[in-house]
């Protein structure tokens, strides 16, 4: 007697059958999402097409389809774009491209708050964010639109050569200044890429000067970047009086201590070649340093020092803003092994960045101990309005052959006289 097969030995053939048509449809569900994706991935109008024969609801074939549409058929791409939409509802490029044609549709309240929920969607991809930015600046928005242009820039630094020149249009006009307040209220982390772009390429210094004082920093002073950059371009065009300010408003309390008519004549402050600070930058051969010694009445003194190679030395200095009249320039020196053909002095004179003489010490020479020197100048009332202190020599220093030898100053000072 037979004995009767097992059930499942029936179902074996049908679930076989079963996972076969399963394994086969989801094979070709692959391979059409696949191949679609794949077409719509090279954003051309024919790929576009091809997309949408394998996958008729693909998104971003709908939106590429559309946009090849919006000017023969305003109507078709209108369909195809909310098609879009309902496909992926955070692709932000859909939503502007709807909104730009309800616009011309004359349906400009539903445009506009088409283009608010696209907005909302965030984070937006790049190409969306300068979308929504041209859009808002169509629609009489210019506040939207830079702040999308904010966005670009901290997402996109490249963006920079576009925008900055843009941004800058808004700087120049007294009329659009007021958009940029919440910038200079609170600078984004580009601004200071910005600024820096204002002061070398802004053809105009009043726009740049606008930017660096309309900066509302509260009780914070200017970054050095951003006093540099601001600076050199006020001495580029020569406007002193405006550099002096702001180099004094970057000043902390311990630097303030350092002010005169002569800045840190002690040399105890650090000296950050910025401004009216001393500029220090020796050449090969030479050491300049501020450094501790004996008989200072500071922390430290100028050190001057040459290792026997032949230097014109001209580089330690410092610019001076002074009201025209006489004054006198006071301070210490102990010489160290210069030779008597070859001493260092110190000229006063005007205009930068080659003074006219106004006066010169005596060369420093020899060796000896600390001793006060002395120099009575005059600022003439006309064609002086900067002037430069400069420890400078004429040919040669150094002590016989080898050119060695050195010379230390402290607590140089400048007094008005009568």
């Amino acid at each position: 007697m037979n004995e009767p097969h097992p059930p499942y030995l029936f179902w074996n053939p049908l679930r076989r059958a079963a996972l076969g048509l399963l394994l086969g449809v989801l094979t070709w569900r692959i391979l059409v999402v696949g191949l679609a994706d794949y077409y719509a991935d090279q954003r051309t109008p024919d790929a576009a097409v091809a997309a949408l024969r394998w996958r008729p609801n693909h998104p971003a074939a709908l939106y590429q389809r559309a946009e090849t549409m919006i000017e023969k058929a305003p109507a078709v791409a209108s369909s195809l774009l909310q098609a879009s939409i309902w496909g992926d509802p955070t692709d932000g490029l859909a939503y502007f491209a709807l909104a730009d044609l309800w616009v011309a549709a004359d349906r400009r309240p539903e445009a506009l708050a088409l283009a608010e929920i696209a907005d909302l969607l965030g984070p937006m991809r790049i190409p969306a964010l300068a979308r929504s930015a041209n859009f808002w600046f169509t629609q009489d928005r210019p506040d939207l639109g830079l702040q999308r242009w904010s966005a670009l820039l901290r997402n996109r630094p490249a963006s920079t050569a576009e925008l900055f020149p843009r941004l800058l249009a808004f700087a120049e006009d007294p009329a659009t200044r007021p958009l940029l307040q919440p910038f200079l209220d609170r600078p984004p982390d580009w601004w200071g890429r910005f600024f820096a772009h204002a002061a070398r390429q802004e053809p105009r210094v009043e726009t740049v000067i606008f930017l660096y004082q309309a900066r509302n920093r509260g009780q914070d002073l200017p970054t050095a970047d951003e006093q540099g950059v601001y600076l050199d371009r006020l001495w580029k065009e020569g406007r002193w009086r405006e550099a002096y300010l702001a180099w004094l408003e970057g000043l902390d309390e311990p630097a303030r201590r350092g002010l005169g008519h002569l800045y840190n004549g002690s040399f105890d402050l650090p000296i950050t070649g910025i401004g009216f600070d001393w500029r220090i930058k020796p050449p090969p051969g030479v050491t300049v340093e501020t450094v501790q010694t004996y008989g200072t009445h500071g922390r430290r003194a100028l050190h001057v020092a040459f290792d026997g190679r032949p230097a014109r030395f001209r580089h330690v200095l410092q610019p001076l803003f002074l009201d025209p009249g006489r004054y006198r320039l006071q301070g210490r020196v102990r010489p160290d092994g210069l030779s008597p053909g070859d001493g260092l002095r110190w000229m006063v004179g005007c205009d930068w960045p080659e003074p006219r003489p106004l006066a010169m010490t005596e060369p420093f020479i020899g060796r000896d101990d600390w001793q006060v020197f002395g120099l009575d100048f005059e600022v003439p009332a006309t064609d002086c309005p900067l002037q430069v202190l400069r420890l400078e020599h004429g040919e040669r220093v150094g002590s016989g052959p080898d050119g060695q030898g050195g010379v230390w100053f402290d607590d140089l000072a400048i007094s008005r006289r009568g």
